[in-house]
């Protein structure tokens, strides 16, 4: 193979792998999403445990964004910068918290949680000229309302305890207890020993209570025994490391919960706005009611006597027409004859069909008036011929 040729060939390879990890890194988010727009806000902090550049920003649990960049301050604290997604509106009173995001790794997560009482005052009491009273008025409300805007800066965040520490402290308390006991425990078997030789040369009752003594110092020793027997079974260190395993899971969880919490009762105060509103809403409607009522029942009041007035009218014309109906029934009046009285019947018929036999032969003599008038009215010289009355020949006339 020629030298150049295979020169050629390593440098596709290289431009070639290259290209694909860039397309690889920008699909599989290991880059910043250059697609979509994003905007930036400062928040402080006062320390930042397992924070670093592109760790993740979250709210209700999705991701929507990541540290940018964090500046470490001379006199303590911490300015974290991050990178939101544009899509993704942030109010100002949403708390920003660092948490633990892996137990195995050690990486962290920052969030926005829901914030408490405590912390809205915290944050935002004495801010847009109002006076710091320890409550918030309508303009710091508006604030913490406020969504978080390209380059804002906030302070109060807060770092979520770790649940591993809270267990180190456990343990190391839980062993000191058992140090505390083990000591008491010793010097009550010292104690019991100076009285079994107190009592060694006294009579029989203090011999008694000595024996006494000692059985409930060797029942005490046992309980030790015993329970340094269960705190030394493998099963219940095994138990309680899975305990320590699960435990963040479990306060994760927990939190969410109490998220859930914090929203169903916020949707319930919306809900008794709502009803609020609308028993205002039922007031302002029936107030006018209340008004005029009197004005409503006199016109209802008028409305029922023209109805009744009507019926009665109704049921007058009603009884006209059954009147009417039984004189028809009974064979008075023409109508009745007429449907009765069959001869009559048909001499009506006989007289109809006469005038129409009259009327067809009366249109022929009609038409010729008519004709015989048009020509009078277009040359009323025909009517009188001058020239036969003279000759004593008519030469024309009407024809």
């Amino acid at each position: 193979m020629n030298e150049q040729a295979y020169k050629f060939g390593v440098g596709v390879v290289v431009v070639a792998s290259l290209v694909i990890a860039i397309i690889l890194i920008m699909f599989f988010g290991a880059a910043p999403n250059f697609f979509v727009d994003h905007y930036t806000v400062t928040i402080r902090f006062e320390a930042a445990p397992g924070v670093a550049t592109d760790t993740p920003v979250r709210k209700s649990g999705v991701q929507i964004g990541r540290v940018k960049d964090f500046r470490l301050l001379d006199d303590g604290g911490v300015d974290i910068t991050l990178e939101l997604d544009q899509r993704y509106k942030v109010r100002a009173r949403e708390l920003p918290r660092i948490s633990a995001g892996s137990l195995i790794t050690g990486d962290a997560v920052v969030e926005f949680v829901p914030p408490t009482t405590e912390s809205l005052i915290t944050r935002f009491d004495g801010l847009g000229g109002s006076p710091q009273d320890g409550q918030l008025d309508e303009n710091e409300m508006q604030l913490a309302n406020a969504y978080l805007e390209d380059g804002q800066f906030l302070s109060g965040g807060v770092v979520a305890p770790d649940p591993l520490d809270a267990l180190s402290d456990m343990q190391s308390s839980f062993g000191t207890t058992l140090q505390s006991i083990e000591r008491a425990g010793n010097e009550v078997s010292a104690l019991a020993g100076d009285m079994r030789r107190l009592l060694g040369s006294g009579d029989g009752e203090l011999r008694e209570l000595g024996q006494r003594i000692e059985q409930t110092v060797g029942n005490f020793n046992r309980t030790l025994d015993a329970v340094r027997a269960v705190f030394d079974d493998p099963n219940i260190k095994s138990a309680m490391e899975t305990i320590a395993q699960r435990l963040p899971t479990l306060v994760e969880e927990a939190d969410k919960v109490m998220t859930q919490a914090q929203n169903t009762l916020a949707s319930f105060e919306d809900a008794g706005r709502a009803a609020e509103q609308t028993m205002q809403n039922m007031a302002a409607l029936t107030e006018p009611l209340g008004e005029n009522g009197e004005q409503i029942v006199a016109d209802a009041m008028r409305t029922l006597q023209n109805l009744d007035a009507l019926l009665v009218d109704l049921r007058g014309a009603a009884s006209n027409i059954s009147q009417l109906s039984a004189r028809v029934n009974q064979g008075q009046g023409t109508l009745a004859k007429l449907i009765e009285d069959d001869q009559l019947y048909y001499s009506l018929i006989n007289t109809l069909q006469n005038v129409e036999l009259l009327t067809r032969r009366l249109q022929p003599i009609v038409e010729d008036a008519r004709i015989a008038t048009d020509k009078i009215a277009r040359d009323p010289a025909r009517l009188i011929d001058l020239r036969g009355v003279i000759s004593g020949r008519p030469t024309g006339g009407i024809k």
